[in-house]
């Protein structure tokens, strides 16, 4: 467990690097909001449409890693990790979802203070996601770190991994999840299904349609995805 911790910090400090490099447009002015700081005025339907098209393209892509399995978890965790829990819309529906009997009986003032549980603006426009806390702390973030180092003179272990330097892409060893480190031959090159599944016996003609008709869907939002994001292929691994 200590291991797989491990490569889940290094993996997310290397997301963070690349995301970054996202944020602040470098190589693709013709997509940054401000044209990498050429531009005064911010293109917020730009930058809206640009990291909508790449958060879609982030959750189909891990859910096809996972051979296309839980895929409301994936983009709940994809939301968490880019756009903090306050902004998250799928942790959002799926807490609507759990707390939709219990707000219809409430009565108005037990709603009031429901909805005074949260964050005041002030708070919640300096926030920051995991993605980029962990290159960029916040103060309180930053004071817990130091906390922790203060734990550690004091002879408290603290975790090995904060004192590492960020180990490059290509010196972590590529593990198996999901289809990733598989034989590509085990799979067909157009849809990344398994053969093994495909040479199965064929379902039933509506079974069929609805499964050639949702990969027709996931097909056409990852095209549509990739020609938003053309232009930064290479940043993208």
């Amino acid at each position: 467990m200590e291991l797989v911790i491990e490569r889940l910090e290094e993996s997310q400090k290397y997301l963070a690097q690349k995301y970054c490099l996202l944020v602040l447009g470098l190589g693709m002015p013709d997509k940054h909001h401000m044209a990498c700081g050429k531009e005064k005025v911010s293109d917020t339907q730009k930058d809206w449409k640009f990291f909508e098209a790449f958060f879609t393209f982030c959750t189909y892509v891990a859910w096809v890693v996972f051979r296309r399995q839980y895929l409301l978890e994936i983009d709940e965790e994809i939301g968490r990790l880019f756009r903090t829990n306050m902004f998250n819309s799928a942790r959002r529906r799926r807490e609507e979802e759990e707390s939709g009997q219990e707000k219809r009986r409430m009565n108005f003032v037990q709603f009031r203070r429901m909805m005074a549980k949260r964050p005041a603006i002030k708070t919640t426009v300096h926030m920051r996601s995991p993605a980029l806390s962990t290159l960029l702390p916040s103060p309180k973030e930053h004071a817990q770190n130091l906390f922790e180092k203060s734990r550690g003179q004091m002879g408290v272990p603290i975790q090995t991994s904060n004192q590492k330097e960020l180990v490059t892409y290509e010196s972590v060893a590529m593990p198996i999840v999901g289809i990733l480190g598989e034989p590509r031959s085990m799979f067909d090159t157009s849809t990344l299904l398994p053969n093994e599944q495909e040479q199965a016996s064929e379902p039933s003609k509506r079974n069929a349609s609805l499964i050639s008709e949702n990969n027709a869907r996931v097909q056409e939002t990852l095209e549509l995805a990739m020609k938003m994001l053309a232009p930064v292929g290479v940043l993208i691994k």
